[in-house]
């Protein structure tokens, strides 16, 4: 496991994660925190009331894995990767 970061671009914005998938902790930067890195908390990554299932499976898929499904879940959102 390992860290890394994500941009996705929307319709009018963008939205940086920064994931560290060892102490689980996830940071979220967009226009709603002004550019500056927000914790969040790790469940929001998961679709709601599937956190803990979701977060189960996801502990076993490997950096790549959990990558495309991170791009997967923003692109049912409107989000599409612009740099990893």
């Amino acid at each position: 496991m390992s860290r890394f970061k994500l941009r996705f671009k929307g319709a009018n914005r963008f939205v940086i994660l920064d994931i560290d998938r060892d102490n689980k902790i996830l940071k979220v930067s967009s226009s709603k925190t002004r550019y500056k890195f927000v914790e969040q908390p790790w469940a929001m990554l998961f679709d709601k009331g599937k956190e803990k299932f979701q977060e189960t499976i996801s502990d076993r898929l490997n950096d790549n894995q959990f990558i495309k499904e991170i791009i997967y879940s923003m692109a049912k959102v409107g989000y599409r990767l612009v740099k990893r």
